[in-house]
């Protein structure tokens, strides 16, 4: 009986202790994580806005929530090209967070981004995936073969160290801008009632990915809940799906 209490208070402290330090190590990240939040938001928000210059405009009160607000964003001639909004849904396996900027009239979508989602690797994951357009040619040479010159002296050549002309040569000190998400390409143009899941490749529904129709769905279900938020703070009386 003796020994099954030790056993007991033993327990009781570790599981205090390690209460404790769960909790003081949130309290020390709590302020760094919202600061990344907010940034990762308003990278989002010139990726969902396209030709945003400046910074985006609150157009719902400060003392909102965080996930719940709405902005706008203006050009460099300070016109209006769209309103932005952040929303979420519940997907296969975590809930997934996107921001999504629509056009003026609210009735386009100008593009997504999707902020976080901890779905199954390999399926769902496949959402915020770049598709390679590696090849072993461009592996060794660093460009595609129709950009080479198979006919000027030396073209067969490796570019091997030593030999800056060569890199420079097959373009291998050049940085090239990267491709957005095919997933997340597709929602681009789109209309309210264009939010459709589609099994097969249709542009004017949105394509599921392969094995991961419930993450796709969760994504639209996210869309949708960002513009209900968007039409409910601008102009909800006029809201008209094209």
């Amino acid at each position: 009986m003796q020994k099954k209490a030790q056993y007991t208070i033993t327990l009781t402290i570790v599981s205090l202790l390690a209460s404790l330090g769960v909790s003081s190590v949130f309290l020390l990240t709590k302020d760094t994580i919202k600061r990344k939040e907010a940034a990762v938001r308003t990278e989002a928000l010139y990726v969902v806005l396209t030709g945003l210059e400046g910074a985006p405009v609150e157009v719902t009160p400060p003392t909102i929530a965080d996930e719940d607000r709405v902005y706008k964003g203006l050009n460099k001639a300070g016109q209006l090209i769209g309103y932005a909004a952040c929303g979420d849904a519940q997907g296969y396996s975590s809930k997934i967070k996107v921001m999504v900027g629509i056009d003026p009239g609210l009735e386009k979508i100008i593009g997504i981004n999707i902020l976080a989602q901890n779905e199954t690797p390999g399926l769902g994951t496949k959402m915020t995936e770049v598709e390679s357009a590696t090849t072993l040619w461009s592996v060794i040479f660093g460009k595609d073969p129709g950009t080479i010159d198979l006919d000027s002296e030396g073209s067969w050549q490796l570019p091997l160290r030593g030999q800056p002309e060569r890199i420079k040569r097959f373009g291998l000190s050049k940085k090239e801008k990267k491709p957005l998400p095919w997933f997340q390409e597709q929602f681009k143009h789109k209309t309210y009632n264009q939010l459709v899941v589609s099994k097969v490749k249709d542009d004017e529904k949105i394509t599921a990915i392969t094995g991961a129709t419930i993450s796709t769905k969760a994504v639209i279900n996210a869309v949708q809940n960002a513009i209900g938020k968007i039409k409910g703070v601008v102009q909800t009386s006029t809201w008209e799906i094209k």
